[in-house]
């Protein structure tokens, strides 16, 4: 009923503009006092109106996911229009816009979302409601009775990451080996006997000694599985976009290469809230490389500036976990991961000696937050020019302490194709 007199009082003043000066004040001070009894109850009786038939909602990155609302109470927008729409999620996710559809007895509210890989949490909308002539300004804060969550799922393998790296030049020209009788094992155009070809061909049976030897040889340099382990800390959800985005994507491209070389991958992942990892993926399940970063929980409030991460301290212990259970024979390790601290570089020379003793092969990347959105960006915030010499200065204090010790360290300028 307040909001019907306002509404009057305001079509009068639009009809006789001679109206003093004192009556269009005393619609302005009655409008706030209006807005100050009315817009609890109002807001609580939209919000009470609001119905989510699905909380669950899944997508691709840089492509718009759909989230339809119902209101159910027409009534209570009648005299009121939405201008402005905001979310109350984390900074990994929002919205790209919205549009409104009429009708008879609720309004269907559609909101078009973009988001970053990763699992996003949407706790309600903050609604700006005016009326038909400007003159009201509603904010209401509307929380769903259980969070949205939003998973969104890498996008297919880009040229992100530098396999070369990763895989010395006699792995990058290995074919896929095959043991099956009387096919032979194609390495380099040069093909080794084995068992169940034809004895009556002179020439294979002249060679397969001389070749014998070389390609054992060959293969014992090789590898045919590979665990890669990826260590997120909240630094890396900060930014736009933020380094997780181009880390996904280099991991992604990483397990694309490795298949097409015949060889298997493991990822793990490890936050400081959870653990993950896939199982064995070969071409028949390579979206289970996607599916372990859409399952990725982003921070409400994820910071650039980081002395401590607890997902680093249980890096070593992970990672020779997710060795122990996948390589029954030498694998390649590649650990991705941004150490803050003495305690985190001293980890990584244990991890070190811990795999080389039982023939496996550790290579480390480093995944400085700051560094890698520097690298990747085409702007950057003058605020993050100290964080970047900071980082700089670490990562050359640690790539010295390991080149001193003969082991490799690879930083994302060499790895990383922005």
């Amino acid at each position: 009923m307040f909001l019907a007199i306002l509404v009057l009082l305001e079509i009068t003043l639009y009809l006789y503009p001679s109206v003093l000066i004192s009556v269009y004040t005393l619609v302005t001070t009655l409008s706030i006092l209006i807005i100050s009894f009315s817009t609890t109850p109002l807001a609580q009786h939209i919000a009470k109106s609001v119905a989510l038939e699905v909380t669950g909602y899944s997508g691709i990155e840089d492509e718009e996911i759909i989230i339809p609302i119902t209101i159910k109470n027409k009534k209570a927008l009648e005299l009121l229009r939405i201008s402005k729409i905001h979310l109350n999620s984390d900074p990994g996710i929002e919205l790209v816009s919205y549009r409104l559809h009429n009708d008879l007895e609720q309004i269907q509210l559609f909101l078009m979302l973009k988001g970053f890989v990763g699992t996003h949490s949407v706790k309600g909308l903050v609604l700006l409601l005016r009326d038909v002539f400007g003159l009201l300004n509603i904010f209401i804060e509307m929380r769903f009775e259980k969070d949205v969550e939003v998973c969104i799922v890498p996008s297919r393998a880009i040229a992100r990451f530098g396999i070369e790296t990763l895989l010395s030049r006699e792995m990058l020209y290995e074919s896929a080996l095959t043991r099956r009788k009387g096919m032979g094992i194609d390495i380099l155009g040069i093909r080794e006997y084995v068992s169940g070809d034809d004895f009556r061909r002179i020439a294979w049976k002249a060679t397969a000694k001389a070749q014998r030897l070389m390609v054992k040889e060959y293969e014992g340099r090789s590898f045919r599985n590979i665990v890669v382990v990826v260590v997120l800390h909240s630094g890396h959800f900060a930014g736009d976009p933020p380094p997780i985005q181009h880390i996904s994507r280099a991991i992604v491209d990483l397990v694309d290469k490795a298949l097409k070389r015949g060889m298997n991958v493991r990822v793990g992942v490890i936050t400081e809230d959870n653990i993950g990892m896939t199982n064995v993926i070969s071409k028949g399940n390579i979206h289970e490389v996607h599916k372990i970063f859409a399952i990725v929980t982003w921070p409400q409030n994820p910071a650039m500036i980081r002395s401590y991460s607890s997902s680093n301290r249980i890096a070593r212990w992970f990672t020779k976990h997710i060795v122990s259970e996948t390589c029954k024979e030498p694998c390649l390790v590649a650990l991705f991961i941004d150490p803050q601290d003495e305690f985190d570089i001293e980890n990584l020379k244990r991890l070190y000696r811990d795999l080389e003793m039982q023939k496996h092969e550790l290579k480390i990347f480093l995944t400085p937050s700051t560094s890698i959105t520097f690298l990747c960006n085409e702007k950057i915030s003058e605020h993050l020019i100290a964080l970047l010499y900071r980082e700089k200065s670490k990562m050359v204090q640690i790539t010295k302490l390991y080149m001193s010790i003969g082991k490799a360290i690879y930083t994302p300028a060499y790895y990383l194709y922005c």
